[in-house]
C-alpha cells in the first residue's frame, strides 16, 4: 500500500517562493545618447567578444577562409552530398556540404591578383 504525506509526517503545506531565484541581468545605459540607438551584435574576429543588447556578451564563431562556390562546385557538392546520406557515410556528407559552401579548402592557398 502506498504511503500518502499526511501518514509519512510531512504534510506541511506546500508553499512555491513568490521571489524569483533567477539571477538578475544589468541593465546599461550608453552614456548622454538619446536612446534610440539599440545595442546589436557585431561582427567581429574570432576570440573577441561582441556586445549585445541588455550588457550580455556573445563569442563570435571562428571564421573559415570563404571563397566564391560555382555553380558546378554546388552541383557537385549536393551530389557528393546526397551519395554521403544514401551511403549513410557522414563524412562524404560533409564534404558535399562543405564543396557547397564553398569552406572545402580548395583555391584557399592560391593569391588573387
Amino acid at each position: 500500500m502506498p504511503s500518502t504525506r499526511s501518514s509519512t509526517g510531512h504534510s506541511k503545506p506546500r508553499v512555491h517562493l513568490s521571489v524569483s531565484t533567477e539571477p538578475e541581468r544589468k541593465h546599461r545605459t550608453t552614456g548622454t545618447t538619446t536612446g534610440t540607438k539599440k545595442h546589436t551584435t557585431t561582427a567581429t574576429t574570432s576570440g573577441t567578444r561582441a556586445r549585445t543588447g541588455a550588457g550580455v556578451t556573445k563569442r563570435a564563431p571562428a571564421t573559415h577562409h570563404k571563397r566564391k562556390p560555382h555553380l558546378s562546385d554546388k552541383i557537385e557538392g549536393a551530389a557528393e552530398k546526397l551519395v554521403g546520406k544514401v551511403t549513410r557515410r557522414p563524412g562524404k556528407k560533409a564534404a558535399g556540404t562543405r564543396k557547397m559552401r564553398g569552406t572545402d579548402g580548395k583555391n584557399s592557398r592560391t593569391k588573387r591578383v
